[in-house]
């Protein structure tokens, strides 16, 4: 009885540090790191489904362009391939000039390229295969020739109209302009939407995270914005404007002591009702503030 007593807890130890081993990580590729001469300042790294098959690949801009490397579904990635000779350091493009994103502007699932240049903007269409047909010039707008700067004027991708396109929002001088994605590939030509969440309106990058989610539920990115005073919204209309924004919370603000520097906040639905709530790490912890389905928290 005695040794069946002690084979049992012997066994339970067994048990306990078994369960308590640290799970091991994968090395999975020798590519997009720093020992391959990627670095933060220069080189953009994004995660997007650009194959269609629902796995986020890895898109990067590197000296010569765009390099991916396609999920395998095993928690590894195909070996990277060269793709496209465009949106890198040797075309130009600088991180602190020229905002490049991955977002689907055509409808078909598949992660499109997304860059404002100089000139204005850019994309490449994905193909499916991992690659991204030749970039092109779509638009005179939002781009630095046009005044657009990284550290005064977010751009930003997503679909305000709910028809599963990507649009463009950006927060310039004088308020949001918009430009409705066209499907293919193009977008219909800016429009200024709203004196608001601008740079004549007090917004500032260094101090103000303005965020497009879907905060009602109708399928289109609103735009929430932490201010000075707390939390600011404006409501998706369908037609690539927003409703006039309002005042909803006093939190998340500065007044309330949140900084960019060291309180994140961000938008995602953690309730499960299809609406996104805000998520803020605050000094204590962490904070949220579920969506009311009305443009409110």
């Amino acid at each position: 009885m005695v040794v069946s007593v002690m084979l049992t807890a012997a066994m339970a130890g067994s048990m306990t540090a078994h369960a308590q081993a640290p799970r091991a990580y994968q090395f999975v590729l020798a590519a997009f790191g720093v020992n391959q001469g990627w670095q933060v300042n220069a080189h953009p790294r994004m995660l997007a489904d650009i194959t269609g098959d629902g796995r986020a690949d890895i898109v990067g801009m590197g000296n010569a362009g765009v390099y991916t490397a396609v999920a395998l579904g095993n928690g590894g990635f195909a070996a990277p391939q060269f793709v496209l000779a465009g949106f890198g350091v040797n075309q130009g493009w600088q991180v602190n000039s020229h905002p490049r994103m991955l977002a689907d502007i055509t409808g078909d699932q598949r992660a499109d390229i997304v860059g404002m240049g100089n000139a204005g903007v850019y994309t490449a269409v994905a193909l499916g295969n991992g690659g991204f047909a030749p970039p092109q010039f779509v638009q005179s707008a939002f781009g630095v020739n046009q005044g657009w700067q990284v550290n005064s004027h977010p751009r930003i991708l997503a679909d305000i109209t709910g028809d599963q396109r990507a649009d463009i929002v950006g927060m310039g001088n004088a308020g949001v302009y918009t430009a409705v994605a066209l499907g293919n590939g193009g977008f219909a030509p800016p429009q200024f939407v709203q004196s608001a969440f601008g740079v004549n309106q007090g917004w500032q990058v260094n101090s103000h995270p303005r965020i497009l989610a879907d905060i009602t539920g109708d399928q289109r990115a609103d735009i929430v914005g932490m201010g000075n005073a707390g939390v600011y919204t404006a409501v998706a209309l369908g037609n690539g404007g927003f409703a006039a924004p309002q005042f909803v919370l006093s939190a998340f603000g500065v007044n309330q002591g949140w900084q960019v520097n060291l309180h994140p906040r961000m938008l995602a639905d953690i309730t499960g009702d299809q609406r996104a709530d805000i998520v803020g790490m605050g000094n204590a912890g962490v904070y949220t503030a579920p969506a009311l389905g009305n443009g409110d928290f």
